[in-house]
């Protein structure tokens, strides 16, 4: 099932990264909470979403062996991910573009954040590692706690626990930039995606958003706003460093994301309906982890074999060719790979049915 909306959001989340990696320093010192933060923070909240509902509604049905549920999830994860991280993994080491080209084994085995804390370049690799590291391990979460105790070891082994990880970190002296790339930083807008996720998953469907009207939606409006403001302001006022933001900043920007998510999954309307139903930006959208892929390396590619060039001129270039790459990729590459994906499928039941609150009308899933 695809929600169409949710589209929109991947190609807000991909702008907000090229923002951090094009933008230059005076427009991301005024961009609240950080671009690239944003971003990969909004990626993170969608896929723990995403991923913890397939998992429930998957291990759920009891006409499918886990062994089955396991081998199709990990065959579908391998079928969207591999294809476009390897192929641009091997151009980038064809071409001799550093540090990939030497230290491309760690990138093979989606272990970017590891070697970035061990010392070495930040590459945008990290996050994807952190997104394969969440793969290979939630489905244990999810397959082996009972249901009853879902919510609370979600919240245990996520928010909770990250809170605790970065706790333990700096009582040991170690620095925060060491250990922000790993998966333990990096939990909370995960969990925050797999605690939406629970709470729309309701007699065996997923998406089961008939929760969200009246109070809820009212208290949830306001909370997405006071996290907003929060956010923004610990981003002007605290720094980027401080202990606040270290602790506390994923979880702020969670309630913010979570609510982008649920309102899009809902189906935004009036002019933000107009906003999220444009079909440029779901096309960026679907296309985002391409362009995730590209678009850093591209302007070194550029550098390389055509020489330094105006950034005036490099920016534009680079993002120009990212998007042809990207859309090439996506027509003739990933999408034939995709087509793949409903040869496992666990159960060939009635898909989920979005369940809208009483107040909103129906929203149609592409």
């Amino acid at each position: 099932m695809r929600i169409s909306q949710l589209d929109t959001v991947r190609a807000l989340a991909i702008g907000a990264v090229i923002v951090e990696h094009y933008g230059g320093r005076q427009l991301n010192q005024w961009f609240p909470m950080g671009a690239g933060s944003l971003g990969v923070g909004v990626f993170f909240c969608l896929s723990g979403f995403l991923i913890t509902s397939s998992l429930l509604r998957e291990f759920g049905d009891a006409t499918v062996g886990r062994g089955k549920v396991w081998a199709d999830f990990y065959m579908r994860r391998l079928l969207r991910l591999a294809p476009a991280y390897y192929g641009w993994l091997l151009i980038l080491v064809l071409l001799g573009i550093e540090p990939v080209a030497s230290s491309w084994v760690w990138h093979a085995t989606y272990l970017s954040n590891v070697w970035h804390s061990l010392g070495n370049p930040m590459l945008d690799f990290w996050s994807l590692a952190v997104e394969e590291q969440f793969y290979v391990l939630w489905p244990f979460v999810i397959a082996f706690t009972p249901r009853r105790w879902l919510p609370l070891t979600v919240l245990l082994t996520t928010i909770v626990g990250s809170l605790v990880f970065k706790a333990g970190a700096a009582a040991l002296g170690i620095s925060s930039d060491t250990i922000q790339t790993l998966l333990f930083s990096n939990m909370t807008e995960l969990g925050t995606g797999a605690l939406l996720a629970l709470a729309c998953s309701r007699g065996g469907r997923s998406f089961d958003f008939s929760w969200y009207e009246g109070s809820t939606r009212r208290w949830l409006n306001i909370m997405a706003l006071i996290a907003l403001i929060n956010a923004s302001l610990a981003w002007y006022i605290v720094s980027t460093k401080g202990a606040y933001r270290y602790y506390f900043n994923d979880m702020t920007c969670s309630v913010l994301f979570l609510w982008v998510i649920v309102n899009a999954s809902v189906g935004f309307k009036g002019v933000l309906g107009v906003f999220f139903d444009n079909k440029a930006l779901q096309y960026i959208g679907r296309i985002s982890y391409g362009l995730y892929l590209t678009h850093n390396f591209v302007p070194d590619i550029l550098v390389k074999y055509f020489g330094e060039m105006p950034k005036i001129i490099l920016g534009p270039a680079s993002l120009g060719l990212s998007f042809v790459i990207c859309a090439l990729s996506w027509q003739f590459y990933e999408q034939p790979i995709l087509r793949l994906k409903d040869r496992f499928r666990p159960r060939r039941a009635a898909p989920s049915v979005l369940v809208e609150p009483a107040s909103t009308k129906p929203q149609s899933a592409a």
